[in-house]
């Protein structure tokens, strides 16, 4: 079996393409520091990857050594094309391993292998050369896509404002209504009680007039049975006009149930919409998620990255306070705020943590943001006091999404 070839041995037209592949900034950053290569701090990342370029092109104990480490990263993988022997073996496993997204593995495995022959590695490298001409015009497109996803997430969030207050006014409405319909039930209850009575009554004065009728007309009698007969006369004047005030608070009634029932649909169509938008919110979110995890982000792919040149936005290394939110949400902040050049330091406001910590943990920051609809009124009005005495920034957020979070950054570096 023939022997894989050494990192040294490998054509000098490839290495910048195997460097910026198989090892990413950080591992540059890594290597940097051990003590065989010594390669001061003063380098930027395009200093760095040119510095292990250099190395790569002639033996010695720098150029063994990266070896050593890219051979230990891929070893398992470049065994398995080790047992190819032609060309067409060889491209059938790059297609494999650029199928399923292992490209640095397959291109090293490509560049040791012995067998290799100078036009197939030409060619591989032409595909490679316009992959990544591809993943820099999906890159852009990615970025146009989140800009729009940010946008709409902003109005998704207003609207969704909107709403809720909207909904609130109604749930208020409909309270002060359905106390009103309870009255009048009361009201009811009460005129029907009054009215039984009057029944009970009235059918008690019928038996004693029956009773007067049978018996002997004596004048006496017969006073007393007219004034019973007047009495009973009222007594059913006054039965008809309850009759009808009932029938008339049965009508209103009947009307204050049919309100109530409209009351109640437009609620649920209310709350039905606010879900709605809650979870068209969720989603806009995940995907804003999912791109920001997918897509290194422009400063990554810029050579100004930490440099006085940098055009983007940047924190700079600033330390980040971030004093409420939700706690499922902590580990997006702290990486869109690492992301931007930040460091994240996180405190609840006081739900478990304690209050005590927060002017230590406000002396180590460089600027603070809080969510005014997930912290307390005391833990906001105390960190903007404290701000306030330590003349740190100090950013009122809206929400505790990751759009808001995203605006309140830009804000901290403008």
């Amino acid at each position: 079996m023939l022997r894989a070839k050494k990192i040294w041995e490998i054509e000098s037209c490839y290495k910048c393409s195997l460097i910026g592949t198989c090892l990413t900034r950080a591992e540059l950053r890594t290597l940097a520091k051990e003590r065989i290569f010594a390669i001061g701090p003063g380098h930027d990342d395009y200093q760095l990857h040119a510095e292990f370029i250099r190395i790569s092109d002639r033996e010695g104990a720098q150029s063994k050594a990266l070896h050593k480490y890219l051979a230990k990263k891929y070893q398992g993988r470049a065994r398995k094309y080790q047992r190819a022997a032609t060309d067409l073996e060889i491209k059938e496993m790059w297609r494999e391993d650029m199928a399923e997204g292992r490209l640095d593995t397959a291109w090293w495995s490509v560049l040791i292998h012995p067998a290799a022959s100078l036009n197939l590695v030409s060619r591989l490298y032409g595909e490679l050369h316009m992959l990544g001409h591809d993943t820099l015009n999906n890159h852009h497109r990615e970025r146009q896509q989140g800009d729009r996803l940010r946008t709409r997430l902003a109005m998704l969030e207003e609207v969704l404002g909107s709403e809720r207050q909207h909904y609130r006014r109604e749930k208020r409405t409909l309270r002060g209504e359905i106390d009103q319909l309870q009255q009048t039930i009361g009201q009811q209850r009460a005129v029907e009680s009054e009215n039984t009575r009057l029944r009970q009554e009235a059918a008690g004065l019928h038996n004693l007039l029956r009773e007067l009728r049978e018996g002997k007309g004596h004048g006496e009698q017969q006073q007393e049975l007219d004034e019973l007969r007047q009495t009973n006369n009222g007594l059913c004047g006054r039965i008809d006009e309850l009759t009808g005030e009932l029938a008339e608070m049965k009508a209103q009634v009947a009307a204050a149930m049919r309100q109530l029932e409209e009351m109640a649909q437009i609620r649920g169509r209310l709350e039905h919409h606010e879900a709605e938008q809650a979870r068209e919110i969720s989603t806009l979110e995940g995907l804003l998620m999912r791109h920001i995890v997918q897509e290194e982000g422009p400063c990554c792919q810029c050579a100004d990255q930490h440099t006085a040149n940098c055009p983007g936005l940047s924190l700079c290394g600033k330390t980040v306070l971030y004093v409420g939110g939700l706690n499922n949400m902590i580990p997006h902040y702290r990486q869109l705020v690492e992301q931007c050049g930040g460091r994240f330091i996180h405190h609840d406001g006081g739900k478990e943590a304690s209050r005590s910590l927060l002017p230590k943990m406000l002396t180590a920051a460089d600027a603070v943001l809080c969510p005014i609809d997930c912290v307390s009124h005391d833990a906001c009005n105390c960190v903007k006091k404290m701000c306030k005495r330590y003349q740190k920034p100090f950013v009122l957020m809206r929400s505790a999404g990751l759009s808001s979070l995203a605006k309140g950054l830009s804000e901290i570096v403008q």
